[in-house]
């Protein structure tokens, strides 16, 4: 009886062995666990975007909300002011700049409005305007581009050369894109 009492005593005993190690296993995960948690910063995630005329792709939406004020104190009722002003001060360095800013002020946002329409693209006005911006912000090297492959081209060509690129652009780019879901 001796005999059984002691292989019980060393049974319960690897038992409360094993126990302690999984005890001690399940501590090291847990403190393993919080400190993960606590290098976890809460953020939120805009996939990488980039945007190129002849693939778009937009890298960071970024931006100041305006709502009931104007930037600097400026007496412009719309948005397109800021762009109309901003197209003038570019029209003194260069006119195809000019012709093109008011492309992308007057043209291009019915351009896409029809476009999103014919090919049934569900797309927001913001996200319509932020294409329109991403655009805006990379007409000078754009220009700078066509000026340098082709030197002897005149301003009207450039400016049809880099229209026809943003047209083009734009249109693989709501072509390869789901939607929003809402317009």
């Amino acid at each position: 009886m001796n005999n059984n009492y002691q292989s019980w005593q060393s049974w319960v005993q690897q038992v409360m062995k094993h126990m302690e190690n999984q005890q001690q296993l399940i501590n090291q995960l847990t403190q393993k666990i919080e400190q993960l948690q606590m290098n976890e910063s809460p953020k939120t995630v805009i996939e990488k975007i980039e945007y190129h005329f002849d693939q778009l792709k937009i890298d960071t939406l970024e931006g100041t909300l305006q709502i009931g004020l104007t930037p600097n104190g400026s007496d412009a009722a719309d948005i397109g002011d800021f762009y109309a002003n901003q197209g003038q001060m570019t029209s003194q360095q260069d006119p195809v700049l000019h012709q093109l800013q008011k492309y992308m002020n007057t043209d291009i946002p019915q351009w896409m409005n029809q476009y999103t329409r014919d090919h049934d693209i569900p797309v927001t006005d913001h996200h319509k305007e932020q294409i329109i911006a991403d655009v805006r912000k990379q007409l000078p090297q754009r220009v700078e581009h066509y000026k340098n492959q082709n030197p002897d081209l005149d301003e009207a060509g450039l400016v049809n050369q880099v229209q026809n690129e943003i047209r083009h652009s734009i249109a693989q780019y709501f072509d390869s894109f789901q939607g929003d879901g809402t317009s």
